[in-house]
């Protein structure tokens, strides 16, 4: 892992890329609830961040459980970057904006973002690569 933080340079690489990931939080009765999100990004050298549009079931399951899984996939490779961490809820302008600049012309609603402080982050690999296809045969 390079530099000081949770989040591997490499890691930090595929989510600047691929902004659209899934994040796993836990139902009221310990389900799985599996939610796409359209803005995730590297905050700092431990947290991703996304903006909360349309997420109020994942919001409310951060409130009552903060664990949370992020997968951020590159669907054409077929590889990417698998986080775990705990998540919280923010209103802090300085995130806010941030996520806003990023998106100019585009008003996203949203009132708040939620941080995630990443404790493991892996690669996510399709066992395809494990019968002998190159990146290059799945891109294809």
């Amino acid at each position: 892992m390079a530099g000081d933080g949770s989040v591997p340079d490499a890691a930090r690489d595929v989510v600047a890329r691929y902004p659209l990931c899934f994040v796993a939080s836990l139902d009221e009765d310990g389900a799985p609830n599996l939610s796409p999100k359209g803005t995730i990004r590297v905050w700092d050298a431990d947290h991703l961040v996304f903006a909360d549009v349309a997420s109020p079931q994942t919001v409310a399951n951060i409130a009552r459980d903060d664990r949370v899984h992020v997968n951020v996939v590159d669907h054409f490779a077929r590889r990417g970057r698998r986080f775990a961490g705990r998540a919280r809820i923010t209103r802090d302008p300085a995130v806010l904006d941030a996520i806003r600049a990023e998106y100019p012309g585009e008003p996203y609603p949203f009132e708040q973002a939620v941080l995630v402080r990443v404790e493991e982050a892996r690669e996510l690999v399709s066992p395809r690569y494990a019968l002998g296809k190159t990146e290059e045969q799945l891109r294809r």
